[in-house]
């Protein structure tokens, strides 16, 4: 099929401009994961070749690239530096979403050259070619060691083919050049289907935590040869707080503490007393815990409030990163370095653009473009993306982003898209495919973080229990109200979009406020909670989280049976009016097809044929990218033909 070409005349801009395609929005970054060596000499990269994403080393001093590996059956997801000449790498497939090929790929290791190719753990691949399996042990890296080491830290976890036995598994030391592995987690002192580790700079195991689905214990020991000590055990669903790094002392902990604050801080703790001392880092709207280490000492925190950001705790980096900052204002800037800081490796990006690297001599005070993540695109023609808060009916504040077609402010066609999970970290502000695609087709888009998305604090977090369909709902509702009311969006054409727990989001909007949405796209979305939580094909049927939390986050199937009856979309096909486009993977191990064509079927027996697409091979989401055209294209009709053209 042809690409179908619409002009417009932007008003601001005073161009024309062409509608893009999809695969504009949607196609893989030529760059990215693009690392600096230790000793700054090198990059690495992962790029297409072979019609792969491979890694590509880039010596800086020449700028000649040199492809490492030529994978013609996987592609190489994640790469990151151990030392100034050794590589880890990890393979997956980033285009298939069968259960399998996202049960964890290998782990290998390489020479910034191409030699000395190691695989240091198997992926699905690699141990289906070996003969029948039942059980995958992909292997995680947990952290480098500081220095020139060859070493790094991993942990095994357990993938059952059957999805009913998935846990953690040994924590190891392994020496990258030869393969060798040396269990460092023998004698642990606990054992839970989820395992957590952390490592002093020796690469000494010293911290374990140990989470079932109603309490998490922490352990801790001085040093290699000292006893283990619980020093706490908390109950899940309550604040508390968690171990994130060793600080340098190679005594003090720096954790995630909760336990009197709505907003977590990063905070330091003394094992040898049990006391929490000083708060090292806090926002007034988001949790804290992603720090940011060097050679094994943290020296900053990343946060990701209205727009993301970084703080630090080192007076010669904060300056380097206001320098960044003043060189690209209005961008989210992130930056890593050479070991004795002579060079910064400078990401730059925002809500128009993927981004681009930069290399900073802090020596010279020079910056110097180095590349395009997606040379392809055309910012000046993007939309921009603006924070927002809105006041739900019960007067929590809801954040939510909202991003206007270029050139119009009022009374526009709205798209509302809801973001899955539904306990995840949400929407951010940055550059979004989806986003942009729906803004140039003339499509307002708002992004709600209602209740129960997981950075802005305990009370977002916990007003969300047993609230889908009810409170949850009502968020994004009060968000189409409230752009309604400032003008922004015309109430008469207005959709909703979502997938996973977006698409149920999706399907309970058009049953309970069928005045307000006039039509929904149901991506891969629950339909029954029954189904949700009972199904014994997917895979979370024997989770801890089925088993006990989700009883008091979602309900239990026996005690509620018929509150969760009353909000699943699929016993309330009568009350849906609306159009609706649906689509789902045939082999969704997340959310199986059941809930699909069981909602196709009640709709249809309603009187209300969906647009449909059932793709056979895919799981939790398209990722083919002929199934993934096709959804988005099919997407954009559907929205022209019951919204309008804008």
């Amino acid at each position: 099929m042809g690409r179908m070409i619409f002009w417009c005349v932007l008003a601001l801009a005073g161009n024309a401009f062409a509608q893009q395609d999809v695969e504009y929005f949607f196609k893989r970054p030529q760059y990215t994961g693009v690392t600096i060596s230790p000793d700054g000499t090198a990059l690495a990269a992962l790029a297409p070749v072979v019609g792969r994403q491979n890694l590509v080393v880039i010596d800086l001093k020449t700028r000649k690239p040199q492809v490492i590996t030529a994978q013609r059956t996987r592609d190489i997801t994640s790469a990151f530096w151990i030392n100034s000449n050794r590589i880890v790498f990890s393979t997956g497939a980033l285009d298939t979403s069968q259960f399998l090929a996202t049960r964890g790929g290998g782990l290998f290791a390489v020479n910034r050259d191409g030699s000395n190719m190691r695989i240091l753990g198997e992926g699905a691949d690699e141990q289906i070619a070996g003969g029948v399996r039942t059980t995958f042990r992909p292997l995680v890296s947990v952290r480098r060691l500081p220095g020139e080491s060859n070493d790094i830290i991993a942990q095994e976890h357990v993938f059952s083919a059957g999805m009913s036995e998935d846990h953690s598994g040994s924590l190891y030391r392994i020496d990258t050049t030869t393969g060798r592995r040396t269990e460092i987690s023998f004698g642990k002192p606990d054992s839970a289907r989820y395992e957590g580790w952390l490592t002093d700079t020796r690469g000494i195991a010293r911290v374990m935590t140990a989470s079932t689905g109603t309490l998490t214990r922490i352990w801790y020991r001085a040093g290699e040869n000292e006893p283990w000590r619980k020093i706490d055990e908390q109950p899940v669903l309550q604040p508390g707080w968690a171990p994130l790094a060793i600080d340098r002392d190679d005594k003090t902990l720096l954790v995630r503490d909760q336990r009197s604050r709505d907003k977590a801080a990063v905070v330091r703790y003394d094992p040898a007393s049990a006391t929490f001392g000083e708060v090292l880092a806090e926002h007034p709207q988001v949790d804290l815990q992603d720090l940011i280490s060097e050679s094994g000492r943290v020296v900053g925190v990343r946060y990701n409030a209205d727009r993301p950001g970084y703080a630090w705790f080192d007076e010669e980096l904060a300056r380097v990163y206001r320098t960044v900052d003043g060189a690209f204002p209005g961008m989210t800037n992130s930056m890593s370095w050479s070991r004795d800081r002579s060079l910064f490796l400078v990401f730059s990006r925002s809500d128009k653009t993927h981004g681009s690297y930069y290399l900073y001599d802090a020596k010279a005070r020079k910056m110097e473009w180095l590349l395009d993540r997606a040379p392809w695109q055309k910012p000046e023609e993007h939309a921009a993306m603006r924070p927002v808060r809105y006041k739900a009916r019960d007067g929590l504040e809801i954040p939510a982003y909202l991003t206007l077609p270029r050139g119009k402010e009022k009374n526009l066609p709205l798209v509302v898209k809801v973001h899955g999970g539904p306990w995840v970290e949400g929407d951010s502000w940055g550059y979004d495919p989806e986003v942009q695609f729906l803004a140039s087709r003339g499509f307002a888009v708002l992004e709600p973080n209602f209740r129960g998305t997981t950075r802005y604090g305990w009370k977002h977090f916990t007003s969300s229990f047993g609230q889908w369909g009810l409170a949850m709902q009502d968020d994004v509702t009060d968000g189409v109200k409230w752009l309604a009311a400032e003008g922004i969006a015309d109430p008469r054409r207005v959709c909703i979009y979502g997938g996973s727990y977006g698409g149920y989001a999706t399907m309970m909007a058009l049953a309970k406020e069928p005045e307000l949405f006039k039509c929904g796209i149901n991506y891969v979305g629950v339909t029954d909670l029954d189904l949700l939580l009972t199904a014994t094909w997917s895979d979370m049927a024997y989770s801890e989280f089925v088993k006990h939390t989700a009883k008091q986050m979602i309900g239990d199937p026996a005690k509620d049976a018929e509150r969760l009856r009353q909000v699943s979309p699929l016993h309330l096909a009568s009350k849906i009016k609306a159009p609706v486009f649906m689509a789902y993977g045939g082999v969704d191990y997340r959310v199986p097809i059941e809930h699909g064509t069981r909602m196709k079927s009640a709709l249809e027996r309603a009187g209300n044929t969906p647009m449909w697409i059932m793709a056979g091979e895919e799981g939790h989401g398209f990722r083919d990218p002929k199934a993934r055209t096709e959804f988005y294209e099919t997407m954009d009709k559907f929205l022209k033909e019951h919204l309008g053209a804008p």
